[in-house]
This record gives C-alpha cells, structure tokens and sequence, in this order.
C-alpha cells in the first residue's frame, strides 16, 4: 500500500509509519539514554528488564497465526526466550504476570511490531556498548542479537511484508503509539547524565 503524504509523494505504509511517529520514537531514544541504560551494568540491568516486560507482553502477537499470514516468518523473529534467558544470566527476578497486550485487528497488531521489529536496527550499536561490559549473543545481551539473515535484509523483509498487506495506515500508526506508550510505562526513574542518540526505527 502506498499513501500520500503533506508533500503529495507516494510513500509505503512503512514510510508513512516513520512519519507519522519520528517524534515519539525520538522522545523514546533520549529517555531511554538520559536513563543511563548503557553507561554501567546496572543501568543495562534495567534495560534487560524494561524489554523482558515488553516481550513478554508483545509474546501473544508473535505467536499469532492471523498475523503470520501478513509477516510469514513472524514466529522466528520473537526474542522473548531471548530476553528471559538475559534475565537468567543477570540474575534478574522474573516479574509477576503483567497484562499481554490483547486481541486487536491486524492493523493495529502490526504497529505494535512495527516498534519491536524497528528496534533491531537500533540494537546493532547498542551491542558495541554492552560488549564494553562484557555482554554478548551467548550472554546477558542474546535478545540483541541480529536476525539470522542479518539487521539489514530482516527489517526489509518485514517492511515489505506490511507494505503489501493492505493495512489500515490510521489503526497502524496508533498501534505503534500504543507500543511506544507501553514501552515508556516499563522505563525506570533512574537517572544519568550520559545521554546519547541512537536511531532504532
């Protein structure tokens, strides 16, 4: 599907959901650093947490076979059985049952892993900061690690899928506002001076 935007240009569903939505993911990228998530162990002790909840909560929609009609390969790309085993190695308490995110329609559903799948991309320099503490894909960082076929070629692939789905653009973009919105919920008061920029989706 493409749309129009302000400037009377065609643009995919993918494109017009960066638009629609930069600010917000910008606002989120400097929170989550002013937090200083990447500055110490600790503070990525808190990042590992903050994106346990939200897979956990996400979980549901990876393992929807509705949605695996739009993005084929949808199963494969969860990384909740990543993060619970960072959880495991950090020796992080596994928090009580939260509320998974709930049946909605496709458009909807599809904003809420345009976010997840958009921060893969942010996670390839995120990986050169936690290594600095000693974290890798076989320890304490394994939910960063990239697709099996690369950052790059997974996120074109799931772009392209949404693309041609004939989704709803309107339900989309406030499903990612939705899935920014939960993510915020899940990020802790504590606070650095270290601030840095990294750009995810």
């Amino acid at each position: 599907m493409t749309l129009l935007n302000d400037g009377n240009i065609h643009v995919p569903l993918s494109g017009y959901l960066r638009e629609a939505t930069h600010q917000i993911h910008d606002e989120l990228n400097h929170t989550v650093m002013s937090r200083g998530m990447f500055t110490d162990a600790a503070g990525y002790r808190d990042f590992v947490l903050m994106q346990y909840l939200f897979h956990r909560d996400l979980d549901p929609l990876y393992n929807s076979d509705d949605l695996a009609r739009i993005v084929p390969d949808l199963a494969a790309r969860n990384r909740f059985q990543q993060v619970s085993a960072d959880m495991n190695d950090l020796d992080i308490a596994i928090p009580a049952p939260g509320v998974p995110v709930g049946m909605m329609d496709p458009s909807t559903a599809i904003g809420w892993l345009y976010v997840a799948e958009g921060s893969k991309l942010g996670a390839n320099f995120l990986t050169r900061l936690v290594e600095k503490m000693g974290f890798d894909d076989s320890f304490g960082a394994r939910h960063m690690a990239a697709d099996p076929m690369g950052r790059g070629p997974s996120w074109t692939a799931f772009r392209k899928a949404i693309d041609h789905a004939g989704l709803d653009p309107e339900r989309c973009v406030q499903g990612v506002r939705e899935s920014y919105a939960r993510v915020r919920s899940y990020i802790p008061a504590r606070k650095n001076n270290t601030a840095a920029t990294v750009t995810a989706t």
